[in-house]
Order: C-alpha cells, then structure tokens, then sequence
C-alpha cells in the first residue's frame, strides 16, 4: 500500500495500490498534517516539507533537534532555517512499548527512533549528511515524471 504525496498542496492521498510505482520518498499523516521527505535531485538534496511548507535539510542554515523527556513519555522536534520553523511536543513512539523502562540511560534504544518515528528519521538524514548521495541517487530513480 502508498501513497502519493503532492507537493505543491502538502498532502498525501489515501492508502492504496499504486500500480507502477516505487518508493521516492516518505510520508505520514498526523494531528498536525502531513510530514514528507524526498529528494530534489537537481540540488543534489533531500526536502522535508510539513504540510505547505519546505525545509532544504542540507543546507547550512538547517537545524533539526529530536529529544525525549523520560519523565513526560513525550518527544519534542524541531525543524528550522532562516525562514520557517516547525516545532511539535507528542506522545514517545516508546510510550506503550511493554517493558520499556522510561530513564536517562533508555538511549541504548535510541538507534530505533529512526525505525518508529518519521521525526526520527529526519534526524537520522540531517546527522549523516555524508551518505545523502545514497538516499538522493535511490529515491530519484523512482521519482514520477
């Protein structure tokens, strides 16, 4: 099951069987709208678009923070460059995980953030900029004409 996510409106269609299409990105739908990444190959760069609004993730005004407070079972994201800011506090990926112990040491879990989290995710893109050729190179082969 897919989804299209358009550009230019922000949004994403309903979940269905896309015949004869590849991933080329991701997105989610959320309480605050939707939250997309996808390569813009002729800037050799990835876009993080929440609803209308885009961030380059690469470029050297953007910063992107990803934290958990433990005691709060509550996970805070930022998104910003000079111009645009997105910043959202939501309930932990981790907050119903059975067995799940809630402390400051809980980081050893902290490598799924990128697996459960679509914020991150985007995280884990913006620290390893050094392989965004990789992520560049496959989502652009499969990018619609």
């Amino acid at each position: 099951m897919y989804t299209c996510f358009d550009p230019s409106s922000g949004s994403g269609s309903e979940f269905e069987e896309i015949g004869g299409y590849e991933t080329s990105g991701y997105c989610k739908a959320g309480d605050f709208g939707w939250v997309a990444v996808y390569p813009e190959p002729d800037r050799q760069t990835l876009i993080v678009q929440i609803n209308e609004i885009k961030w380059d993730l690469y470029a050297s005004g953007t910063t992107v923070i990803y934290n958990h407070n433990y005691n709060d079972e509550k996970t805070h994201f930022k998104i910003s460059d000079k111009e645009n800011t997105f910043d959202i506090t939501y309930e932990a990926w981790w907050k119903d995980v059975p067995h799940f112990e809630a402390n400051k040491w809980a980081a050893s879990r902290e490598e799924e953030n990128s697996h459960e989290d679509i914020f991150g995710y985007i995280l884990m893109l913006w620290q390893n900029e050094d392989k965004k050729e990789n992520w560049i190179e496959l989502w652009s082969e499969h990018l619609p004409d």
